[in-house]
């Protein structure tokens, strides 16, 4: 017969941390519960009180909107291949949206609960009462546990937000903006959309507070906004560029980020016009290699991609509510000196 002590040993961990694994005991994180877990299967150990949760597979559906971006790829990537999917009885159903349609959102949301019947949803919301709504009825009426990521809907019932705080982020993106530019000249803010989405307005938010506070000499423009169009943010920049001699800066919150590098580009300024961008993608970094662009805020995709699995699982397995309900990933910044060679 396997005992706990044989599993412990075969896990590297002790018999305590087994016997909490094995009886949904709080103390234990859900990814290593899983590994012990599923080693007491291998080994033959399966206790009456465990089989029902240890033979259950959990439906957990994803919802990601703006699915032509390159940090959604990323975390879209992440999402398939979860590394320790193995190691967790669940079933990752995939819904990735291009734009940011209320309608279409909902509709992917209805398709993943009446058709594929999961049990709980990871979801990156849009910014609207609507889906505010749909978040609470799934959770008070279905229950069916909801975890946000990348942004938040605070006033919704959903068991936690996984991602960063977007104010912060922008406000980390004047700060860098102020010291390049030595806190003078004029700044212009683009941003890719005006409304349904969180990230713009937030970041925009804190960059405008932190250039007021901190950098009284540069004035900061009135943004503007490329509604998701590259060719825009091209004609935008070039326009601003032939008609302010003192621009110094561009801040781009979200979308836009290739039309302005053309823009600069083309008119001879790359590297004479600072910039700063958010998400660490490859289309990113190669701007920062070639001189286009000065720094590159990034948002832990990583955590984005991989952490409401785990958190809905053990919500889903043990009942466990996570002790922290807003989890901020963390922010990292990228320049010349920190990236990798091409």
């Amino acid at each position: 017969m396997v005992t706990m002590q044989q599993i412990a040993e075969a896990c590297g961990v002790s018999r305590g941390t087994v016997d909490r694994a094995l009886h949904n005991k709080p103390g234990i994180r859900p990814e290593v519960a899983a590994r012990i877990q599923e080693k007491a299967r291998e080994m033959g150990y399966i206790s009456a009180r465990l089989m029902p949760a240890m033979l259950k597979t959990w439906k957990i559906g994803v919802v990601l909107h703006s699915g032509s971006s390159g940090f959604v790829r990323n975390l879209a990537a992440l999402f398939e291949n979860l590394p320790d999917k193995d190691l967790l009885p669940v079933q990752i159903i995939l819904r990735t949206m291009d734009g940011v349609d209320i309608q279409h959102q909902l509709a992917l949301i209805d398709e993943l609960v009446d058709i594929e019947q999961i049990d709980g949803l990871a979801l990156m919301p849009l910014a609207n009462s609507q889906i505010r709504d749909k978040i609470n009825e799934l959770s008070e009426k279905k229950g069916i546990p909801v975890v946000t990521l990348n942004t938040d809907i605070s006033d919704a019932n959903r068991i936690a937000y996984i991602g960063p705080d977007n104010i912060a982020s922008g406000r980390s993106a004047a700060g860098l903006m102020g010291l390049v530019t030595a806190g003078t000249g004029h700044i212009l803010p683009i941003l890719g959309q005006l409304s349904g989405h969180y990230a713009d307005s937030q970041r925009l938010t804190g960059f405008l507070e932190e250039m007021r506070e901190h950098f009284p000499g540069a004035m900061v423009l009135q943004p503007e906004c490329c509604f998701l169009d590259n060719q825009l943010a091209q004609r935008l920049v070039t326009r601003a560029i032939q008609s302010d001699p003192e621009l110094t800066g561009i801040y781009i919150t979200s979308v836009g980020r290739s039309g302005v590098a053309r823009a600069l580009r083309q008119s001879g300024m790359s590297g004479k016009i600072h910039v700063i961008m958010h998400d660490i993608t490859p289309s990113n970094l190669q701007l920062i290699r070639e001189g286009v662009v000065d720094f590159v805020i990034g948002q832990d995709v990583e955590t984005q991609g991989t952490r409401p699995i785990h958190v809905l699982y053990d919500f889903l397995s043990n009942h466990h509510l996570p002790e922290e309900r807003v989890q901020i990933t963390d922010i990292s910044i990228r320049f010349r000196c920190n990236i990798p060679e091409a």
